[in-house]
């Protein structure tokens, strides 16, 4: 087993980068990237479904994405085919204009389900929402908070019926960071009125990253969450970030 290791590992240093790419397709001709999950909270792929992201990636690539999706890049002519091979297969292709977009955990692979009716109600409710830019929520069943949520625009983690809400993260760059605890148990049934409102403000708002959103509203959602007014929400930016921006 060692030996087999071994050699594997060598030969995975061999193996050159990539020739197709998003980047190099789209430079060559008018490809499009698409954003494909095995499902909106189920992970595991079926032969089917692999077989039909095999065959998609004949004629343009496949990629396995840190926001644990596939980016599948196809030719635009071929996106209706593409999407009808997708979803005959239950592969969930997400929305291609700027919009909310879930990545909910596996839910301990169906052995924890408590969370199951929020997420369902907040994905059919929220999931593909129209926004100025592309905004990431993560949902997490318990407070393991797996799958990165904390690394998302917005984060909620469920517990005991109520939901802790993070936001603000920087994913990427020299000043990355998680987001920052806004809101602290808020009840089930007033979760879904309050993100669509906080995302209501975002878009309406001048504010182009929605880091930069929750960073200069942090005030008002610490006196939010002193009063536990969820859903009374009305935003007033702070006079002035502490965050260096």
């Amino acid at each position: 087993m060692q030996e087999y290791a071994k050699k594997n590992f060598e030969k995975a240093l061999q193996l050159p980068m990539p020739n197709k790419t998003f980047a190099k397709l789209k430079a060559t001709d008018d490809y499009v990237a698409l954003i494909v999950r095995p499902g909106l909270i189920n992970k595991h792929l079926t032969s089917n479904q692999l077989i039909v992201l095999a065959n998609l990636e004949k004629s343009g690539a496949v990629k396995y994405s840190a926001g644990h999706s596939f980016i599948v890049t196809v030719h635009r002519s071929h996106i209706e085919q593409a999407m009808e091979k997708l979803t005959e297969v239950n592969l969930y292709v997400a929305s291609q204009t700027p919009s909310a977009l879930f990545k909910c955990c596996d839910f301990c692979d169906g052995d924890l389900l408590d969370g199951l009716p929020l997420a369902k109600d907040l994905l059919e409710q929220v999931e593909q929402m129209p926004l100025k830019n592309r905004v990431h929520i993560g949902f997490n069943a318990c407070t393991q908070a797996c799958y990165n949520a904390v690394q998302d625009d917005l984060a909620l983690i469920f517990h005991n019926g109520k939901v802790d809400i993070y936001g603000g993260a920087i994913p990427m760059g020299r000043r990355a960071s998680s987001g920052h605890l806004l809101l602290k148990k808020v009840p089930g049934n007033q979760v879904i009125n309050l993100v669509k409102n906080i995302l209501g403000k975002y878009d309406a708002s001048s504010i182009d990253k929605f880091s930069t959103f929750v960073h200069k509203n942090k005030t008002y959602f610490d006196q939010l969450q002193e009063g536990g007014l969820y859903d009374n929400l009305e935003f007033k930016p702070n006079a002035a970030s502490s965050v260096n921006l």
